[in-house]
C-alpha cells in the first residue's frame, strides 16, 4: 500500500490526514474514516486503515479541527456540529480525489465518530456504505450512565467554559479520562481502555474544554437515521459501558438497510487481539459487498 499526507481546509482552517491506497486497484473505492471522543487518527485506526486497505479499499483518515495535525482552535474542542462540518469537508475533498473512485465512497466512524458518520449519511447524498463501531447513537441515554456525583461538578465546570467562550477567554478544560475525580469518560474501563489507543510516547491533548459535558446532551443521531438510504453496518458491544446498548439496538432498527452486529465485549475491545479481527472481518465483507469489490 501507498500511505500519502493529504490536506483539505475547512473555512481558514487546514485540515490534515493521510490517504492509505491500494497498490493492486486502480481507483478503488475510497472510506472516509474519523476518530472517536477527543482522540487523533493515529489512536488505534492506523490498523484498520492498513486492513481495508490490503482488502482494496482507498481510506482517508484525518484529524478534525483541533486535534492532531489539523489546524483549528481551540485546541480539544469537541464539537458535534464541528465534526460534522469537518467530515462533510472530507467527503468533498475524497470525491475530488482523481486517485479514487469518489462515486463509491464509504464513511467509517468509532464511538462519537460513529454517530458523525450516521448524521453525515442521512445528510448527505451518493453514500455508499457506513460502518458505525460502538456508535455514539443517544447523548441523553449515554448521560444516564454518567456517574451521578460527578454530575454537579460537570455542570458548573461546563457552564464556566460557556461563559468562557462567550467572554472570549481561554477555556475551561476537564480531562478526558482520570482515575478519579471530574472527567468526561468515568465508567470503569475508560482509562485503561482508551490508554491502550495511544501510541507509546505520543504528546496528545488530554483535556478538552468542558462544554461538551452540556452539549452532549442533545447529540441524539437516533433521530436521523430514518433518512439514511445507504446500507449500514453497526457494530455493537453487548457490554458496552458508555453507550447503551439497548439504545443501539433502537436505532439500528430505524434504518432501512442496516446490518447489524453485537459481540459480546465492553466499548474498547474491538481495537487488538481476537474481537479487532472478528471485527475487521465483517468490516472487510460488508464494504466489499456494497462497494463493488464482492467476489
Amino acid at each position: 500500500m501507498r500511505i500519502q499526507p493529504v490536506e483539505f481546509r475547512v473555512g481558514g482552517d487546514v485540515l490534515r490526514g493521510d490517504l492509505y491506497r491500494p497498490e493492486s486497484e486502480t481507483r478503488p473505492p475510497v472510506v472516509v474514516m474519523g476518530h472517536g471522543f477527543g482522540a487523533e487518527r493515529r489512536f488505534g485506526l492506523p490498523a484498520f486503515a492498513e486492513r481495508l486497505c490490503a482488502a482494496g479499499l482507498a481510506v482517508l483518515l484525518f484529524d478534525y479541527r483541533g486535534f492532531g495535525d489539523s489546524e483549528g482552535t481551540p485546541r480539544g474542542l469537541v464539537d458535534p456540529g464541528r465534526h460534522l462540518a469537518d467530515f462533510a469537508a472530507a467527503v468533498r475533498h475524497a470525491r475530488e480525489l482523481d486517485a479514487v473512485d469518489g462515486a463509491r465512497l464509504a464513511l467509517w466512524g468509532t464511538s462519537l465518530a460513529g454517530g458523525h458518520v450516521l448524521v453525515t449519511a442521512a445528510r448527505l447524498s451518493g453514500i455508499a456504505a457506513v460502518v458505525a463501531q460502538v456508535p455514539h447513537v443517544d447523548g441523553l441515554a449515554s448521560a444516564l450512565r454518567y456517574p451521578p456525583h460527578l454530575l454537579p461538578g460537570a455542570t458548573w465546570r461546563a457552564l464556566r467554559d460557556l461563559a468562557a467562550a462567550a467572554l472570549g477567554r481561554e477555556p475551561v478544560r476537564v480531562p478526558i479520562i482520570s482515575r478519579t475525580g471530574l472527567r468526561c469518560l468515568a465508567s470503569p474501563d475508560c482509562y485503561d481502555g482508551y490508554r491502550r489507543l495511544i501510541p507509546p510516547g505520543a504528546v496528545w491533548q488530554e483535556t478538552v474544554p468542558a462544554r461538551i459535558l452540556l452539549a452532549i446532551l442533545t447529540y441524539r443521531p437516533i433521530h436521523v437515521v430514518r433518512r439514511i438510504q445507504a446500507p449500514v453496518l453497526i457494530i455493537a458491544a453487548k457490554h458496552d459501558s458508555l453507550i447503551p446498548f439497548a439504545a443501539t439496538r433502537r436505532t439500528a432498527a430505524r434504518i432501512a438497510r442496516c446490518q447489524f452486529e453485537t459481540l459480546p465485549i465492553g466499548h474498547f475491545d474491538l481495537y487488538e487481539g481476537q474481537w479487532f479481527e472478528q471485527n475487521i472481518a465483517l468490516q472487510i465483507a460488508f464494504l466489499r459487498q456494497h462497494l463493488g469489490l464482492a467476489g
